[in-house]
């Protein structure tokens, strides 16, 4: 298929969508800093829909990637979640298609009028594109919400929070950080510099809100705890481990500077098509894969899907269910 007759099929197709009735608004408070606030009295819990590893455009299989858009739209229909995550490796492009893809994928979201927000992941970069005109396109969403505090590392990361309120409640339910883990070779893993960002940031939080707002991360490339968590038979996990966790270059801090915060109640991540698993940690932070939703990418061992995450409004346990199609 070509590519020009695969962007006109898209755009009959998904641009003809029944769109969804949010009832959300969304402010920019700083380039690192987002308000989301629900208006309408919610359920028992925030949902947010986790896709991870899309590889939309992978090449230029556009098969593929029609497979998957379908199957984007069918788990946003199935699980009518609140906030959608993307947690990195949306493309892997070539030059030649990646702003127009980056272009569609801002369209394609925003056309489900429901919150969604975007972490890199090691291969989004590609294609020729790098980040910036990633960050410029989707800096242009309506719905779409992806910042950067501009880290001094020489290399463009973005990371951002997002503070979720409910009703005209002063004080947020939850505060969702997302982490650019990276992606050039010595650069892949969330650095120092990010985690002061994280550390000043729960702090301001702290200051302003006089309460420790329970919080939630997002990245693509998972820390040393997950490959330790799986290997400790005394901490409860589900789901199953069918290749080595890649952690690329995490030294096991990340976790530590969650944890001295207090704030952290889970962590997801992508990257891993085939692993697959989550539990609690030592100290309580709960560790999440995604799963892997692409056609783009291998999947040896289930299907495609997403996952379904609810963070209770009140007291509760965060839920965790693997969505798959049949």
């Amino acid at each position: 298929m070509k590519a020009k007759y695969f962007f006109f099929l898209l755009a009959v197709y998904f641009f003809t969508i029944e769109l969804a009735h949010a009832s959300a608004t969304i402010s920019r408070i700083a380039e690192d800093h987002f308000c989301l606030r629900w208006s309408a009295a919610r359920a028992d819990s925030i949902r947010i829909l986790q896709v991870t590893d899309l590889h939309i455009g992978i090449s230029r299989s556009w098969e593929k990637t029609w497979t998957t858009m379908e199957r984007v739209e069918k788990l946003v229909e199935l699980c009518r979640p609140d906030i959608i995550a993307v947690t990195g490796d949306l493309f892997t492009g070539e030059k030649k298609d990646s702003e127009a893809l980056s272009a569609f994928a801002r369209v394609y979201f925003d056309r489900m009028q429901i919150p969604w927000f975007f972490t890199f992941g090691n291969h989004d970069p590609e294609g020729g594109q790098g980040r910036e005109p990633i960050r410029r396109i989707f800096a242009g969403s309506e719905w779409g919400m992806m910042g950067s505090h501009n880290p001094d590392t020489g290399r463009f990361k973005c990371d951002y929070r997002i503070d979720v309120f409910v009703d005209q409640a002063p004080i947020p339910v939850w505060q969702v950080y997302a982490f650019d883990s990276g992606s050039e070779r010595g650069n892949r893993s969330i650095k120092k510099n990010q985690l002061e960002w994280f550390r000043a940031q729960s702090q301001k939080s702290r200051e302003e809100f006089k309460t420790i707002v329970p919080a939630v991360v997002f990245f693509h490339i998972p820390l040393q705890q997950y490959h330790d968590l799986w290997h400790d038979s005394t901490l409860v996990k589900s789901g199953e481990l069918h290749e080595t966790v890649c952690l690329e270059e995490d030294d096991g801090s990340v976790y530590q500077a969650f944890l001295d915060q207090g704030n952290v109640q889970a962590c997801f991540c992508g990257h891993d098509h085939d692993n697959n698993y989550w539990g609690k940690y030592h100290g309580g932070i709960l560790l999440v894969y995604g799963h892997v939703t692409g056609d783009g990418g291998y999947h040896r061992h289930w299907p495609p899907g997403g996952k379904l995450l609810s963070l209770p409004l009140k007291k509760g346990e965060i839920g965790v269910k693997d969505i798959v199609l049949e």
